[in-house]
């Protein structure tokens, strides 16, 4: 960047503001550094092959909690598919936190990024206009905003939530308790409503005393779990929004005694790694996490090479792993 500013006779903070595209450079002296990164072909983050191109040959990939095991498995899934394609992925973890959201997304249109996928924090999806004012292509999975008019792709939450409740009323259950996810999310309120529909085919009325909303961890599970319990609503099976909820609620019903499943039928969703290892080992809808993370980038290195998206909402079934912690009532 020394030899940038010497040739062209600014400052080294003047090179930086034009690599990084800042304001308050004019048109000539950004043209004059410009061609002087070209001439010494000087390669910070790419940039010179960036100006040769157009392309930085660098994705972004925002996600809500790097601590979730799904969301971990996507990260490895995507990073690995990028990099045989040519690709570095950079992660930006929002920690469900639309501010943060917000800055990463501003960041990410500053920095030569080709593209972006991203599970948003929000339903509204309002920080996503810097990427469109940018011209930069982007990809939403899992939570889909509802401002997002590009592809996305998505479980089919609503047959999640169907096939996990169908499958404890194929046992006989027919008191079936209910842990959500965060309602403020479309997902969530998704596998909500799948749960209702299994019930209301098989006529059952809805108790609001078996449902509880989560936050798709493990603490929010136990809390819940514990919630439901106080109301003195009984219950025979527990369907989780996800494994680590089911996890905490587990955790909490051997605490009182409460055996799985002989007392207590549980069924979780996504099949993280330490679902199976679980005492007793759980019930989940498996997540296809390969295929979610590999058409996401797929749709997206696309995008960036001006191809046609014939297949915009791309949605995929879960499958039903059977494990120990359900069985039939007796």
């Amino acid at each position: 960047m020394k030899d940038v500013a010497k040739r062209v006779g600014v400052s080294v903070q003047t090179v930086s503001a034009v690599i990084n595209q800042k304001e308050g450079i004019t048109a000539k002296t950004r043209e004059r550094v410009l061609q002087a990164v070209a001439e010494l072909n000087y390669r910070p983050y790419s940039v010179a092959r960036s100006l040769r191109t157009g392309q930085s040959h660098t994705l972004a990939l925002l996600i809500t909690d790097i601590a979730n095991p799904y969301l971990a498995s996507i990260v490895s899934t995507a990073e690995e598919y990028a990099y045989q394609h040519g690709y570095t992925l950079t992660v930006y973890n929002t920690h469900d936190d639309p501010q943060r959201e917000a800055a990463y997304i501003q960041t990410a249109a500053q920095r030569w990024i080709d593209g972006v996928i991203f599970i948003s924090t929000e339903d509204s999806g309002s920080n996503l206009s810097a990427l469109r004012d940018a011209g930069i292509p982007s990809v939403a999975f899992e939570r889909i905003p509802e401002e997002h008019t590009g592809p996305a792709i998505t479980l089919d939450n609503q047959q999640t939530g169907y096939m996990a409740t169908r499958h404890l009323l194929s046992l006989g259950h027919r008191q079936i308790a209910h842990i959500s996810g965060p309602l403020s999310l479309g997902v969530a309120r998704d596998r909500v409503n799948g749960y209702k529909r299994a019930l209301a085919e098989s006529g059952i009325d809805i108790d609001r005393g078996r449902i509880a909303e989560g936050r798709w961890d493990c603490e929010s599970g136990e809390e819940a779990i514990q919630q439901i319990l106080r109301t003195g609503t009984p219950f025979t099976a527990l369907f989780a929004a996800n494994d680590r909820v089911a996890i905490g609620a587990m955790s909490v019903l051997h605490t009182r005694g409460i055996t799985i499943p002989d007392d207590v039928s549980v069924i979780g969703v996504d099949d993280i790694e330490v679902a199976a290892y679980q005492i007793p080992a759980l019930t989940t809808l498996r997540q296809p996490f390969d295929q979610l993370a590999i058409h996401a980038v797929r749709l997206l290195l696309e995008l960036i090479e001006g191809y046609e998206i014939k297949e915009q909402h791309l949605v995929l079934e879960p499958e039903l792993i059977l494990r120990q912690s359900t069985k039939p009532v007796d």
